[in-house]
Order: structure tokens, then sequence, then C-alpha cells
């Protein structure tokens, strides 16, 4: 009898102590699902701005006269990513950036890359990358890329007097072009990535305002972009297009879709910056 209570009073207290360690490993858990909760908010409150520019190494980069005067015996590479070899019908070879270094029979030739025009941080990068391995001496880039190549040879692609949001983000790392706004707000303004040089209103005479500051502003640098114009959406730059007679020795492109699009970029990429690599958190329940 009392090795049966003796038994007995062993198996509650066990049971106890088994019941206060799991509350405390409940507890924990709950803290840490509460904590791991916590240090996910939003990553990204704003987006990054281009207040300082990527200098490229002037020895990479050639304008067309130059690349004529290197030699006859050039390879042309086109390394825009969003071109596959089906599409390239412009008489180059198609490699993507981050292929070149396995391409054995380039090594010590002479190339010239082309790419998109903004995409020179990435290309400066590679170039410098590749010097380095030693196989690769003698290859530059086209500045001004697919747009400067268009013109040299006549090709008469379907070149579009537009940038996209992606190429304002990613061209104005290196390209010192400068911003004109017309018809946003101030804190309109403050979103984009670069602060504008003019900011005009939505009017009958803010487009001789425009005209007569294109051409008395001679202080941008000579890019193959010196200007992008940027408005609220589609409807007004169609609008403006038809109403503004820029001068023809203005290099300008339009913002595709305007500020609304940009933002919509930024949100886009905000999101798969905020969710990319996150774990998912601790189930905040006690298990019983």
């Amino acid at each position: 009898m009392l090795n049966y209570y003796f038994n007995f009073l062993c198996n509650l207290l066990l049971c106890f102590i088994l019941s206060f360690i799991g509350y405390h490993v409940s507890a924990s858990e709950i803290n840490k699902c509460q904590l791991d909760n916590q240090n996910y908010p939003n990553v990204i409150n704003h987006w990054p701005t281009n207040n300082h520019k990527e200098l490229l190494n002037s020895n990479f980069w050639l304008s067309i006269e130059e690349v004529n005067n290197l030699s006859n015996d050039i390879l042309w590479i086109d390394v825009r990513s969003n071109v596959s070899k089906s599409e390239n019908q412009l008489g180059m070879l198609t490699i993507h950036l981050n292929q070149l270094q396995k391409k054995d029979f380039l090594f010590n030739k002479t190339i010239v890359l082309v790419g998109s025009g903004f995409d020179q941080h990435l290309i400066n990068r590679t170039i410098n990358s590749l010097k380095t391995q030693g196989n690769f001496n003698n290859i530059y880039a086209l500045s001004g890329g697919i747009r400067t190549w268009n013109k040299y040879k006549q090709y008469h692609l379907d070149e579009q007097n537009v940038i996209t949001p992606e190429e304002l983000v990613q061209g104005g790392k290196t390209i010192n072009w400068q911003l004109i706004t017309i018809g946003l707000f101030p804190y309109d303004i403050n979103k984009l990535p670069e602060k504008p040089v003019q900011n005009f209103n939505l009017s009958q005479d803010s487009y001789s305002e425009i005209t007569f500051f294109l051409e008395h502003n001679r202080g941008y640098p000579a890019e193959f972009i010196n200007y992008v114009f940027i408005t609220p959406n589609d409807n007004v730059t169609e609008l403006l297009k038809q109403q503004l007679k820029l001068p023809s020795s203005i290099n300008a492109v339009w913002l595709q879709g305007g500020l609304s699009a940009y933002q919509e970029y930024v949100s886009h990429q905000n999101n798969l910056i905020n969710n990319t690599g996150k774990s998912l958190s601790s189930p905040c329940r006690l298990t019983l």
C-alpha cells in the first residue's frame, strides 16, 4: 500500500515538473514569436537617391570616333540584358555581361561592349573585373550604348524618346542628366531619385518658359541624354509632346508613365526587397 502511494506521489510530482517546464518553454516560444514578428518591419521606407554619381573609368569608355581609331579588327558585343540571340539583327555578338569571362575565344581580342546606355555602372565594374583577370586587355564600352550605335550605323531602330522608371533609377547612377518636372507638387518632387533643376507649372505660359530654359541653359555636360522630363502621368506627357517645340539640339527623353509609373515601380521593388530572404515567423500559439 505504501508503495502505491509512493508511486502515485512520484508520478504527480513528475507531472507537475513537466508542466512547469512546458509552461516556461511555451512562454519563451511566445516571446520569441513576438520578437520575430517585431523584427520584420518594412526594410525600406524610401527609395535611395542618386545624390552622388558613380564615376566611370574614362579609359574604358569610347566615343564612336575613338572606336574607329582602334583598329579594323573589332568584336562588337551586345550586352543588353533584354536582348536574346535570335532578336539581335545588328551584326553583333550577343553575350550577357556575366557570361563574358567564360568565353575564352574572346581572350586578347579587341572588344567593344554595347549596352542600353543606362547600365553603365554594371558595364564599368565588369570591365574592371575582366581586366584584373588578365585575359581581357583590350576591352572597352561604347559611350551612349545602343543609342549611339543606332545613330552611327543608321539602322533606324524603333527608338522612342522615352525611358522606363527602371532606366531612370539605373541610368541616374552615372549619367549627368538633368531632371525637369512639369506639373508636380513639392511633395511629389521629393519622391524622385534626383532633385530636378527646374519645375514648371501646367499652363500655356509654361510652354514658352520651358523652351526658353532649354535654349539658354547650356551648363549640362555632353551626355547622350541631357534632360529627362517628368510629368504626373502619360496623359499629361502626350499633351505636352504635342504642344512643346523642343530645340533639335536638345537630347531629351520623357519618363514613361510619369510620376505615377515611377511610384508603382518603386513600390514593387520595395515589396520584392522587403520579402526576399525573409523566413516564416514562429507560430504564436500554445502547444499542449
